[in-house]
């Protein structure tokens, strides 16, 4: 039922479907979310990221550190992404896997599965509106 009503944006899904740990159940959340063309609406990746609440806030005063938590934002794209970064770095072979288990001991599992939500997120928006897919040959 789901894929009939989406059938007008099958190549969307199929790009965002050759991204490791995406499915398409996945990917008609993540295009729920941000929309088919999420450049239409956010004339950067970084803005995406922000609206998503993947950026990291920046609570700084007089050289101390006050907070290293993320900013609040969509709820629902922000848990989508992190389900599909944990599912993404569970096969080794891939990029993000090889990041996230070269910077986890420094920064901690949970950190830096945002930091892999923040990437996927970004060659999202870079696949989309490149109409790409995604080669993890290159990546």
């Amino acid at each position: 039922m789901m894929l009939e009503l989406a059938s007008p944006y099958r190549i969307q899904l199929e790009q965002l479907d050759s991204i490791r740990g995406i499915d398409i159940n996945a990917a008609l959340a993540i295009m729920s979310e941000t929309s088919a063309t999420p450049q239409n609406n956010f004339s950067s990746e970084k803005k995406l990221i922000s609206w998503a609440g993947l950026s990291p806030r920046n609570d700084e005063s007089a050289g101390k550190i006050k907070s290293r938590k993320i900013t609040k934002g969509n709820p629902y794209i922000k848990s989508i992404l992190c389900q599909v970064a944990w599912a993404a770095v569970r096969c080794r072979s891939s990029s993000f896997a090889k990041w996230f288990w070269s910077h986890q001991g420094k920064l901690g599992k949970k950190k830096a599965i945002i930091a892999v939500a923040r990437k996927i997120l970004t060659l999202i928006y870079k696949l989309l509106k490149s109409g790409e897919f995604y080669d993890p040959m290159v990546a």
